[in-house]
């Protein structure tokens, strides 16, 4: 019975990865890739179902998306490095995650504010593209808006206030949010490697264009923990991560 749950929880967060992860794509010419929201699902798998679950679907949702969307030079590496970013912090959050004063959470709140606001600046203002540009091959059109700084500086302003407030409450834990971007930098530092020295070179690229991402994969695992924080505090006040604590410990005993 306990497999059934744990089939039942991969299946979910793989469709649940691969839908995000698909629907906002912004393509990046420098190396071929694309920014995209996948990252926050396997963060708050890593919050509500460990490693296992936020590894195996980070690595096959994502490189599913890859291979359906016109990046399938991306899937192998995406397979890879996205697996290892969901153990990585399923793992660092089980063994590191502890708790911490509330005030702490109002200053976590105010740094993941201020790189919101940093990244809104430099790289999201101004015309975004949702959903891919091709699906299994087939053109498809790219819905575009502009959106302006005023209001990415409102929203990073309100997601930075919902962070503060669910670790503030302890729903998630501050330790918690900050050991999510140390499992992102690995997605960065997998991304740098593998567009240096194999999609780039496979595709004419120069290799050091893969210097011109790292800032945009540290903004996708930004966006990503910011995304996953408030929505993991949501979820565990209603009970969805003890429900599945306690169900599974039953079910070992049966």
């Amino acid at each position: 019975m306990r497999k059934r749950v744990d089939v039942v929880d991969l299946a979910i967060f793989t469709v649940a990865v691969y839908a995000v992860t698909v629907a906002v794509q912004v393509y990046q010419p420098a190396t071929g890739g694309y920014f995209n929201l996948g990252e926050a699902v396997i963060y708050l798998a890593a919050l509500l179902r460990g490693p296992l679950v936020a590894g195996v679907a980070g690595g096959v949702g994502a490189s599913i998306a890859d291979l359906s969307t016109g990046y399938s030079i991306f899937a192998p590496g995406t397979l890879v490095i996205k697996f290892i970013e969901g153990v990585a912090a399923g793992l660092l959050v089980a063994k590191l995650g502890r708790k911490v004063k509330p005030f702490y959470g109002f200053i976590v709140g105010a740094l993941y504010t201020v790189l919101l606001l940093v990244f809104a600046v430099y790289y999201w203002a101004g015309k975004v593209y949702f959903g891919p540009e091709a699906y299994f091959g087939i053109g498809l059109p790219s819905l575009e808006l502009v959106i302006p700084l005023p209001v990415w500086i409102a929203i990073s302003v309100v997601v930075g206030g919902a962070i503060a407030y669910v670790l503030a409450k302890r729903f998630v834990q501050s330790s918690e949010a900050l050991l999510l971007l140390i499992a992102g930098l690995l997605m960065v530092m997998g991304y740098f490697l593998y567009e240096y020295y194999v999609s780039n070179p496979l595709t004419g690229r120069p290799p050091e264009a893969a210097i011109a991402e790292v800032p945009i994969n540290i903004g996708q695992a930004v966006i990503g923990v910011s995304v996953a924080i408030p929505l993991a505090g949501w979820l565990r006040r209603a009970g969805y991560a003890e429900e599945s604590a306690r169900g599974k410990d039953i079910q070992s005993r049966i």
